[in-house]
């Protein structure tokens, strides 16, 4: 169910996107196939916030940019904690707690994460 929602929200984005630039040859081009996606949907649209931080001085996204990098560096180190540790002994967690858990985790750093992108990724095209 949130893979589904993640992707819908991708396709959403990316295919309103490429109507804003009047591009969406690219679209029916490269949606149909996953590399099309990591390519033209996820490398083209992350180098705004790519060029966030450079050598060469900061812009109007190095917050976005920055704020992108922190949380999805929590996001992703925030698996390690999926377990709980009783004293030195590994204590799994019931079936529902971890889905439970996984279900938080994963809706929260989905929003925050695309949040950050989705803005820098936008506000460098058109802002």
């Amino acid at each position: 169910m949130l893979n589904t929602i993640r992707w819908v929200t991708f396709y959403w984005y990316w295919k309103h996107i490429t109507l804003w630039e009047g591009n969406i040859s690219q679209f029916k081009e490269s949606s149909t196939y996953l590399m099309g996606w990591l390519k033209d949907y996820l490398w083209l649209n992350s180098l705004q916030l790519i060029n966030g931080y450079n050598p060469f001085g900061l812009n109007s996204l190095s917050v976005w940019a920055l704020m992108f990098l922190f949380r999805h560096l929590v996001w992703a180190t925030g698996f390690m904690f999926l377990i709980s540790w009783h004293r030195d002994k590994p204590v799994a967690l019931s079936i529902v707690q971890a889905r439970l858990v996984g279900l938080a985790h994963f809706s929260v750093g989905y929003i925050f994460t695309y949040a950050a992108f989705l803005i820098a990724s936008t506000s460098g095209k058109f802002g």
